[in-house]
């Protein structure tokens, strides 16, 4: 699921010490924006992406199943809100980085 953080970071452009908003498409980091100027860095993570999503995939049924043995309760009682949440968690991550992968052709290296 792309995932936004927040962090306190030095912008290279502004010099100040603020918040930085951290953008992840699944475990990758994606992009930061520094709160106080606006200046965003990013990378373009589509083949580092690829490359995650297939091993996240290999390794989902390894991870259920630890869950469902570590409490088989919290888990069935977890499927019917996790399930359908999925593919829009995955459509999230595919936004991020599609616009990742934009932003690079279009601005350049940041």
């Amino acid at each position: 699921m792309s995932t936004v953080r927040h962090a306190e970071l030095t912008c290279s452009r502004c010099g100040t010490d603020t918040v930085h908003e951290v953008v992840y498409a699944g475990r990758l980091l994606a992009e930061v924006t520094c709160t106080a100027c606006g200046r965003t860095y990013g990378r373009d993570v589509r083949a580092d992406y690829l490359a995650d999503l297939r091993q996240r995939l290999v390794t989902k049924p390894k991870r259920m199943l630890r869950r469902l043995r570590k409490d088989p309760l919290r888990f069935a009682s977890s499927l019917p809100k996790t399930v359908p949440a999925k593919p829009l968690e995955l459509l999230s991550e595919i936004r991020v980085v599609w616009h990742s992968g934009k932003n690079r052709r279009t601005r350049g290296e940041h």
